[in-house]
């Protein structure tokens, strides 16, 4: 059986003992639209409103067809990096002994 977000929702708020003018105040909808939202009469289908709902209710964003947040620090989305970054070569002594050899040629 498959779940819709509506009811997700309303099951999540319900169990919180949070009432529809409650989820309202912290996602910003008025108890009625939250109520349209749950039972279905208004899609649940916007990015937006679906991450309100899973922030508000602590509900994981997969279990509402949503990408988990990626993290960002500073302005910037910080993902998965590599072990060692390579580093940029060289700018002027090709080797080690050029470096040390200048000058006493």
């Amino acid at each position: 059986m498959n779940v819709t977000p509506g009811e997700l929702v309303r099951s999540a708020r319900k169990e919180q003992r949070l009432t529809l003018a409650q989820l309202g105040a912290v996602t910003g909808y008025s108890a009625a639209q939250v109520s349209r939202y749950e039972r279905g009469v208004s899609p649940l289908t916007d990015v937006v409103v679906l991450r309100r709902f899973a922030d508000a209710l602590g509900i994981a964003p997969q279990a509402l067809g949503l990408t988990p947040q990626p993290d960002v620090r500073h302005g910037r989305v910080i993902g998965p990096t590599a072990a060692y970054p390579r580093l940029p070569g060289p700018s002027t002594a090709t080797t080690l002994r050029d470096a040390l050899c200048v000058g006493n040629g």
